[in-house]
């Protein structure tokens, strides 16, 4: 398990040491020991960031951007927010979209047994991102899906889950309704697998991603 020391990673992403710091209490980072930091945890932090500083919108707006890029209603937000909503999406890029979505869950990774998996499979909400869209191949060693907020913990402690930057199993938690979750990430709507491919430490995964997405604000452009 490769690890920096907190100043390393504050020099990695640009911030200060106290920063990192906070993102380790807050859970953003996994300390492992007295100052030192998992490094895959920090390039998963900046995957999902992309690069960019534009600010991330807040929860709501943010599943609202995936059910508009999907043809869905967003009623959660009233209508002049949505008109303004879909007017600054025709006017992103893949990768802004991607940063500018990334509060709609905050991403926790884990190691599950294999014999978990299933189990885990059938009570999360998965985007698809790892069923080999996009050119890419399936993953049936991995997990990947959204949970409510509340749920988390509990499936923490059900399933033995261990957190590991680098494990088989990505738990999104959300505060989103499991349903409206459910919908969007549904049929062949590829919006939300898109931005989970998207904020990977994977090249191909994360083209793919961005590929998905580009697609998705063009065709809202019309």
């Amino acid at each position: 398990m490769p690890l920096m020391t907190s100043q390393q990673a504050a020099e990695r992403i640009g911030v200060s040491v106290r920063h990192v710091q906070r993102l380790v209490s807050g859970g953003d980072l996994v300390a492992i020991g007295p100052d030192r930091v998992d490094a895959e945890s920090v390039a998963q932090w900046l995957a999902q960031r992309q690069g960019s500083r534009l600010r991330a919108w807040e929860q709501p707006t943010a599943w609202a951007a995936v059910a508009l890029l999907e043809g869905r209603p967003a009623p959660w937000l009233g209508q002049s927010p949505r008109s303004r909503l879909r007017s600054a999406l025709a006017e992103l890029s893949g990768t802004e979209l991607a940063a500018r979505t990334r509060n709609r869950a905050t991403v926790h990774r884990f190691h599950a047994h294999p014999r978990a998996l299933d189990r885990l499979a059938r009570v999360v909400v998965a985007s698809g991102s790892t069923e080999g869209i996009g050119g890419l191949t399936a993953a049936a060693d991995r997990l990947d899906g959204y949970v409510d907020d509340g749920a988390l913990q509990r499936l923490v402690d059900r399933y033995r889950l261990e957190t590991d930057p680098g494990g088989n199993t990505t738990l999104r938690a959300t505060g989103m309704p499991t349903a409206v979750v459910s919908d969007l990430a549904g049929g062949r709507n590829l919006v939300l697998a898109g931005l989970d491919l998207a904020g990977s430490t994977d090249a191909r995964e994360r083209s793919a991603g961005h590929r998905l997405l580009q697609r998705a604000v063009e065709s809202l452009r019309g």
